[in-house]
């Protein structure tokens, strides 16, 4: 820890202004609590705000494995900033431990805090980090509580936020195992807090401004070039694998008939010898067992004739009790890839609708 600075100043906000709700000071690579008494105009050393949970929660979300910590981190800034316009709000983003945090904030309470920070010490501060921060990040299914400066604090795997009951009704799972932090954990992330923000509305990629638009810009660039990337190369994997079956297809039918040039002599050949074979004594066995097949779902309809043309026509008759079942039957057979010849209106015979149809190979 000798990097920690030393003589510098934490101070927690409160959500309705006035004096800070707890106040550190830096020294001795410890954060030693300050009295409310004290004095802390021109205070040296660097000076850090802590907003108040309330006011300021955080989400946490794990980084996707197909992105690179970079890669997430600007699509989270993104998002943030797309829901920051949309109220008026400034959005920032970063990362810890393997976790992009997000988190939004009022400009003009903002600019308050600020300003109360002034009247306390004569200048603003250096850094504004979310007070719900100093909880560190816990294992899943554990949260992680604690008061500081009178505020409870919670933390799960998902968000940093004030305990308030409702919060912890919505926020917290009934299994979850929760923990308090103990002083000297809190101490520990107080000094992090303040040598090096998690999150940091005022300084560098997250200042007040907001990135420039110019950045926004390529970053915007970037995602949709990362979103066009994966189609186009799964369009690219398709055309090969097409290319490498129609080849494969192409090598077969060559195999039986060695003057094929091309794919669409190929089928022309296919579709020949098909017809021919459709056409001899073994030809009505596969339209017959699709037929059976389809029969076989439907009880109610029965077959009352069958004949195979040397053609490689089947044409049958059907009985049922009404249409809709002889439908269900022609359905069935032409998702199969049969053709069904247009057939003449079924027609009523007492007490059963009697329809005759012709059906063939695609």
């Amino acid at each position: 820890m000798a990097d920690m600075p030393d003589d510098g100043l934490i101070l927690l906000l409160p959500e309705a202004g006035g004096p800070p709700c707890a106040a550190w000071r830096i020294a001795e690579e410890q954060a030693v609590a300050i009295p409310a008494d004290a004095g802390l105009a021109g205070w040296p050393g660097r000076v850090t705000a802590l907003a108040p949970p309330g006011a300021m929660p955080v989400l946490c979300q794990p980084i996707e494995d197909a992105a690179t910590p970079a890669q997430a981190l600007g699509l989270a800034r993104l998002a943030a900033a797309d829901a920051a316009l949309a109220h008026g709000s400034l959005a920032l983003a970063a990362l810890e431990d393997g976790m992009v945090l997000t988190a939004q904030i009022d400009s003009a309470r903002l600019e308050a805090w600020q300003q109360a920070v002034v009247a306390m010490i004569g200048r603003p501060a250096d850094a504004l980090v979310p007070a719900a921060l100093v909880l560190p990040p816990p294992a899943a299914g554990t949260v992680y509580r604690a008061a500081l400066g009178g505020m409870d604090l919670a933390r799960t795997v998902a968000a940093a936020f004030a305990a308030e009951p409702l919060l912890w009704q919505a926020l917290v799972p009934p299994e979850a195992s929760v923990e308090p932090c103990s002083d000297a954990v809190l101490s520990q992330r107080l000094m992090q807090a303040h040598a090096r923000p998690w999150l940091d509305v005022l300084g560098g990629a997250n200042a007040k401004a907001g990135a420039p638009p110019r950045r926004l810009a390529w970053l915007a660039i970037l995602v949709l070039l990362l979103a066009l990337a994966v189609p186009v190369g799964q369009i690219a994997r398709w055309r090969m694998a097409a290319a490498g079956a129609e080849a494969n297809a192409l090598a077969q039918v060559r195999a039986r008939f060695p003057g094929v040039a091309d794919i669409a002599s190929a089928e022309q050949v296919v579709r020949t010898a098909r017809r021919q074979a459709q056409a001899g004594a073994d030809g009505w066995a596969p339209p017959t067992a699709a037929l059976w097949q389809a029969l076989r779902a439907a009880p109610e309809v029965r077959l009352a004739g069958l004949v195979h043309s040397k053609g490689g026509v089947l044409r049958f008759t059907l009985t049922a009790p009404d249409t809709a079942a002889i439908d269900a039957v022609l359905l069935d057979l032409q998702r199969a890839g049969w053709r069904l010849d247009q057939p003449p209106a079924p027609v009523r015979d007492g007490g059963v609708v009697v329809a005759s149809l012709a059906m063939r190979a695609p």
